[in-house]
């Protein structure tokens, strides 16, 4: 069996999620799509958040195609009227949110020296990473304390947790900033049942690193960086992130959760 083959299976019981209702942000392709995707194939309900409608939609459609249950949503996570409307839709079609998965953000360009940094940039970044993370939270903290439970998942990254290999001075500020969000928030809501945790990936094989790095000499550059000698498949994230939204993670509050491979090692 292929490596690739043998990452995809997934190692938690059909119905684990029955009638569990998740809003996660960032779903329209990659590893957000993916973890949609297996959310609903684990018996909970789905709203696919993506900034493009169609992208949304199809993660919704492929799902629906699969007996799972999701509804595709549109947002720009840096604008709170988004966010609203998107939470109430939510909550009108499902009645609560039980998890938020915060795996939304963008990123500049890779190898760029902060000195060559656009402020454009820097805005962008820290818009979609940070400011993205705080809305979505704030708008749904409320109904969670309500209930007295809740999960909150936020993405940060190995460049959060020491700096990137690959981005800039803006990624690596804006997913330190999430990871102190995360520890404000978590300290803040424990009393309300509300859980607050964040997963720092490293390098993830998909359509971004393609992207920022283009040829396969630095892509074996980057795999040289990491112990276990190969970057990240989205099938290895998303399954850490399914334990953090599981009754087993029921204990953990603050945490920051690499999952690097050992280019992070604690």
């Amino acid at each position: 069996m292929s490596e690739m083959k043998a990452h995809s299976r997934s190692p938690f019981p059909a119905g684990m999620f029955d009638d569990k209702v998740f809003l996660v942000t960032g779903a329209g392709r990659g590893m957000g799509k993916l973890l949609a995707q297996r959310l609903a194939a684990l018996g909970g309900h789905v709203g696919a958040c993506d900034v493009l409608a169609e992208r949304a939609e199809r993660t919704a459609r492929d799902i629906a195609s699969t007996g799972g249950s999701a509804i595709g949503l549109t947002a720009d996570v840096s604008h709170e009227s988004d966010v609203a409307r998107m939470v109430a839709t939510m909550l009108s079609r499902w009645g609560r949110i039980d998890v938020l998965v915060n795996a939304a953000g963008s990123y500049g360009a890779a190898y760029r020296v902060t000195h060559e940094t656009p402020v454009e940039e820097w805005d962008s970044v820290f818009a979609s990473n940070v400011r993205g993370s705080f809305l979505c939270a704030k708008t749904v903290l409320p109904h969670m304390a309500a209930a007295g439970n809740g999960r909150i998942i936020n993405f940060a990254s190995n460049a959060g947790r020491s700096v990137s290999p690959l981005l800039g001075c803006s990624y690596t500020a804006a997913k330190a900033a999430v990871i102190g969000m995360t520890r404000h928030l978590s300290r803040e809501y424990a009393r309300h049942g509300v859980l607050v945790n964040t997963i720092a990936p490293g390098p993830v094989v998909g359509e971004r690193v393609s992207e920022l790095l283009g040829d396969d000499g630095e892509n074996a550059d980057l795999n040289t960086q990491i112990p276990i000698g190969r970057l990240a498949e989205p099938a290895d994230i998303v399954d850490v992130v399914i334990f953090m939204a599981s009754d087993a993670s029921r204990y953990m509050t603050g945490a920051i959760l690499d999952v690097s491979g050992g280019l992070i090692l604690a």
